[in-house]
């Protein structure tokens, strides 16, 4: 076959649509990247796992299949790029301005803005107490406490990235350094 006819066969795969089993297949192998046990599960009638060995590996290479493995790859990935914006963001990360007047963060306009993601971890507890008698009023307290992720790390990372920050490590020691290692018996 000639190189011509192969590339023309391989626009006509490429352009056949997927079976049923073929999708279940790429689905299991985006969660394991096992082919065997992807083409088992998508072929539950193929008991020897020899033979389907030698068939995902055929199934993988089929243009269609591959070609779906790599765009739904393409379409989770993080891309070098998007991670340096995130990184960027996290550096000049500044959530002063979802604060409302009385020094509460407001939530909703946080998760609308997108900038949620500098948060690391947040922890919310309510104190309720209860008045001794009728005169004293039942009080509620929200405490809020959040982590964001370090802007100075974010910032850190940004700058290896561009070769403006290096960490050195000095191993010219003039003194050997001796550790000793003593077991005791109880």
């Amino acid at each position: 076959m000639t190189d011509e006819q192969e590339q023309q066969l391989d626009e006509q795969e490429e352009n056949k649509p997927l079976t049923t089993a073929q999708k279940v297949f790429i689905d299991e192998y985006l969660l394991c990247f096992n082919g065997t046990a992807s083409y088992l599960k998508a072929y539950p009638k193929t008991k020897n796992r020899e033979s389907a060995r030698a068939s995902a590996a055929r199934l993988l290479a089929k243009v269609n299949v591959k070609g779906e493995i790599q765009r739904r790859l393409a379409e989770i990935h993080m891309s070098a790029e998007e991670a340096l914006k995130l990184q960027a963001e996290i550096a000049r990360g500044d959530i002063t301005k979802f604060f409302t007047p009385l020094g509460n963060i407001d939530f909703n306009v946080l998760q609308n803005s997108g900038m949620g993601r500098l948060i690391k971890k947040i922890k919310q507890r309510t104190v309720t107490k209860i008045g001794k008698n009728e005169s004293d009023g039942d009080t509620e307290i929200l405490e809020t406490e959040l982590e964001l992720y370090p802007a100075d790390v974010a910032q850190e990372r940004i700058l290896k990235i561009h070769g403006k920050y290096k960490e050195e490590v000095n191993l010219n020691v003039e003194k050997p350094l001796i550790i000793e290692v003593v077991k005791t018996r109880e």
